[in-house]
């Protein structure tokens, strides 16, 4: 849209009504705060476990939307019916009125908030900036310490506020290498957004200066200056910090962070040309790209897509001849780029990063005063939509189920209000200091979600160095050539002073960190390509550009934009990260993928590096109409678990896994069968939806292909039959019943084993492995991309965008996509006897470990799947049943509209 298209805002006398039809969750409450004397009565009350109790040892709302939302997991799906929702899910209206308020609060003039059994927050304002200032102080009210971390992480200052553990300090390089900014940087793009939107960007500034002073005002008065005061979050007494105000910088800095992690796809460009270095080695030139051209599975026909309609983007055979290609050497000298000690002493090398594919995620652990918190899992966690439309529902008009995964953190990373004023009517959810505007919820008669895309706009540049003073260039050299120029790299030092807390131990220290910039980005690594020294450096679109997103979600909530599912769409548009955006009124369904795109010059390849040089640059930026969208598809469903967004689009250089095997597929099966029906109601694709969350989409659509290798072996027959029957009744892994074990433990045990097994050397026995190794030998470990995303890491989300699962499919029960046959080395028949030697392993020492005679008396721990919430403060919350689902989950059907 061109700046300043936005309608003018109606006076608050035209503000349209609102629908009722949705309900949500978000666990495991509100309340995200905890003062002094509130954590002595936790501890009093609770001194061992410190598990929440809502009024006990825990502020009212702090978990009392976790119960609703485990309880769903053992309902009887079959028996849900509209009024049984609302044991799982609460109602989400607009408005509140003051008979129906828990609290009121009139913190200002022109402001009132509302506050509902639950917590939630109602703002109502008379301007916009009203609204925006009583959306920073509600939120600071709420997640006041959170948003505090958040700020300082993405400010790359998280031992400076946190302490100097290796944890924090390892999470500042992580972010120096992701996003660095000076304050005078970060604070410059907010004016520069405006600039760029004109008069829509002026109006949005004035709410972003606004939203600021909101948070400064309640953090002024929880905590006036003290330290130790009675409403001052007890974290600042743990950690001997006083809060200090905003500004727009920490605004900046904490979008950084939504860019950085989300919003993202690509930057692995090195790990592949590592990976096909290797694969030529082994195998020749031609034989070897054929090999990466198979396991990349970058535009895989047979890969399920959320939209049918063709949006063709990326994807091709690798081709490291071509021009602009930059391969750096195996095993040339290296130099560190951004991350490094620049004279502090103690600081240890940083991590690759996306440098290494997925092999070696790069480190974002933070240790704070009472928790850790993993923003790798916030990244990994995803999330899912399923919409019908109206045709196949029993009321004529659509339902959803959507929400995303972010995963699970106590308090919660996703702060919840609901904002009435001038410009903006809608309820939602956004990230701890990002409720400026709500990023996913509802409108007046109409809701919206989104799903990870993870699209490719970041890519690894190569940049030949050289030595601004004339001599001999190195890979220590920090100095880069543009344009035939010798041109000194933006060095910098990034100084923190670290003094050791109560969460973040180690010895005072003041870090310092250098930091190297070129015009593509921020500089990675130091190494040769062709034995010259060359710098990697990472471009991602978003860069410098942090806010610009914030236009579309203010877009979003604003019922003068946004009307009907075009008007949706084109909001969407201006959202430069890289989402699925699904929509629902009571007429249409609709989806659309946004992202600043690159349109990438002829002469390079997406999957690996390429050369600087006006040559090679991006030549702009993808058209909205070439996006991934669609409304009221042919098939009556849209479906998205951040699975491929369309026919032609191919994956990001970092994902391997759009393969034929996606847990997307666990959502679209269910959605074909309901909508085959028809007569869809919101009971049933709630139980669907929920159906689907406790499926091992991983053992239900690779064991069909490896049993039916596998055969008849007597000698397995009894470990074949037990497999075969779980997959057959949905491969679930689920307590339906609550006692204590999974109705099929016994298999649940046995393919975890089968799928992979670490010995006490460390070493991963896996039946994908040995499926490859006839033919990859022992490249097959060194392949950059995981073996399997599985519950027990704790994290509710499990099963995504794993290549080796459609490896398993592909290979032994393809349709002759790939250029040749892996299993056996070709052979089929010792294809067989590979899988059937690994079965019989698996056997032998699963039956051996546990010291039982048969598969059948196997045992599995459910408890290692559960999720298990990462207490941020005094208190966390209990672990519940795993379940694949969103952490807010809205559910969907409005039965009029404007």
């Amino acid at each position: 849209m061109a700046a300043g298209a936005l309608p003018a805002t109606a006076t608050p006398a035209e503000q349209p009504g609102e629908y009722p039809g949705v309900r949500n969750v978000l666990p495991p409450g509100q309340s995200g705060g905890m003062t002094l004397p509130g954590a002595a009565g936790a501890v009093l009350g609770d001194p061992l476990g410190r598990q929440a109790v809502d009024g006990r040892n825990a502020p009212e709302n702090f978990a009392d939307q976790l119960e609703m939302y485990d309880a769903l997991n053992h309902a009887d799906l079959g028996a849900l019916t509209e009024e049984s929702l609302g044991d799982y899910y609460k109602d989400a209206p607009l408005t509140l009125t003051d008979d129906e308020a828990v609290s009121i609060d009139r913190p200002k003039d022109g402001v009132v908030i509302r506050r509902d059994e639950f917590g939630v927050p109602y703002i109502e304002a008379e301007t916009r900036e009203d609204a925006a200032w009583a959306s920073g102080y509600a939120g600071t009210t709420d997640r006041m310490f959170l948003m505090d971390v958040l700020r300082h992480v993405g400010a790359a200052r998280a031992a400076e506020f946190l302490g100097p553990s290796a944890e924090n300090i390892a999470m500042d390089q992580e972010q120096l290498r992701t996003a660095y900014y000076t304050e005078e940087e970060a604070a410059a793009q907010v004016e520069e957004v405006a600039a760029r939107y004109g008069e829509e960007g002026e109006r949005l500034l004035a709410a972003a200066d606004a939203f600021i002073a909101g948070i400064n005002a309640a953090q002024q008065e929880l905590c006036p200056g003290l330290v130790l005061g009675p409403a001052c979050p007890v974290e600042y007494a743990a950690l001997q910090r006083l809060p200090q105000p905003w500004d727009r910088a920490d605004v900046v800095y904490i979008a950084s962070l939504v860019g950085g992690i989300f919003g993202k796809g690509g930057g692995a460009e090195y790990a592949n040309a590592r990976w096909l270095k290797q694969l030529e080695q082994q195998f020749g030139p031609e034989e070897g790209r054929r090999i990466f051209d198979d396991l990349r599975s970058a535009d895989d026909a047979h890969a399920p897509t959320t939209s049918s309609e063709p949006a063709p983007y990326g994807g091709g055979p690798v081709d490291p001849a071509k021009p602009g290609v930059a391969l750096p050497d195996l095993d040339g000298p290296t130099a560190p780029g951004t991350g490094d000690d620049a004279g502090g002493g103690g600081i240890p090398a940083p991590s690759l990063g996306s440098l290494s594919g997925r092999l070696a995620p790069a480190p974002m652990r933070i240790t704070g005063p009472f928790g850790t918190l993993d923003l790798a899992e916030v990244g990994d966690g995803m999330s899912n939509a399923a919409l019908v439309s109206a045709e196949h529902t029993a009321d004529g008009h659509p339902v959803a189920v959507f929400g995303p995964q972010t995963a699970y953190y106590a308090p919660q990373l996703l702060t919840e209000q609901a904002v009435v004023a001038p410009g903006i009517r809608a309820r939602g959810v956004s990230f701890a200091g990002t409720n400026l505007v709500v990023q996913l919820g509802r409108g007046v008669d109409y809701a919206w979600s989104a799903t990870s895309a993870n699209s490719d706009n970041v890519d690894t540049v190569v940049v030949p160095l050289c030595d601004p003073a004339g001599g001999t260039a190195t890979v220590e050299s920090e100095g880069y050539l543009d344009d035939g120029r010798c041109v000194p790299m933006d060095s910098r030092v990034h100084e923190e002073k670290a003094l050791p807390t109560l969460g973040g131990v180690g010895a005072p220290q003041v870090l310092r960190f250098h930091v190297l910039r070129t015009e593509h980005g921020i500089v990675q690594l130091r190494t040769t390509a062709g034995g010259k020294p060359v710098a990697v450096v990472t471009q991602r679109s978003t860069y410098r550009q942090e806010l610009d997103s914030v236009i579309g979600f203010e877009r979003f909530g604003n019922p003068e934009y946004v009307r009907d599912a075009g008007s949706f769409q084109e909001a969407a548009a201006a959202i430069d990260y890289t989402f699925n955006w699904f929509y629902a009124d009571d007429r249409d369904i609709a989806y659309y993928s946004s992202g600043r795109l690159p349109v990438r010059a002829e002469g390079t390849d997406p999957h690996l590096p390429r050369w600087a040089g006006a040559e090679w640059e991006w030549q702009g930026w993808l058209a909205p109409e070439d996006h991934p969208q669609q409304v009221n598809p042919p098939s009556g469903y849209l479906v998205s678990w951040n699975n491929k967004p369309a026919p032609g689009w191919a994956a990001a250089d970092d994902g391997w896994g759009w393969g034929p095997v996606h847990r997307s597929l666990a959502l679209s099966d269910r959605m074909a069968a309901l909508t085959g029906a028809g007569g869809v109601t919101t009971p049933d694709l709630v139980a669907a939806v929920q159906d689907a969350a406790t499926v091992d989409s991983r053992a239900f659509y690779t064991l069909p292909a490896l049993l039916d290798t596998v055969g008849e072996d007597p000698q397995l027959a009894e470990a074949t039959a037990l497999l075969r029957d779980w997959q057959e009744r949905g491969a679930h892994r689920l307590d339906g019943d609550r006692d204590g074990a999974y109705e099929d433990q016994a298999a649940v045990a046995l393919f975890d084993a089968w799928w992979e097994s670490s010995g006490e050397d460390g070493a991963v026995t896996s039946v994908a492995h040995e499926l490859l190794r006839g033919t990859l030998g022992d490249l097959v470990t060194a392949l950059p991309q995981r073996l399997d995303d599985h519950p027990r890491q704790g994290l509710g989300s499990a099963w995504n965008n794993v290549s080796w699962y459609g490896y398993v499919v592909e290979d032994l029960g393809g349709d002759g996509d790939w250029s040749r046959s892996y299993c056996g080395g070709g052979d089929t028949v010792a294809c067989q006897e590979d899988l059937r030697a690994s079965l019989r392993a698996t056997v032998d020492r699963v039956l051996a470990e546990q010291g039982v005679s048969s598969v059948g008396e196997l045992t599995y721990d459910k408890h290692l799947d559960d999720i298990r919430a990462k207490a941020t403060g005094v208190v966390g919350v209990r672990d519940i049943d795993w379940q694949n689902r969103p952490t807010f989950q809205q559910v969907v059907n409005f039965t009029g509209g404007r």
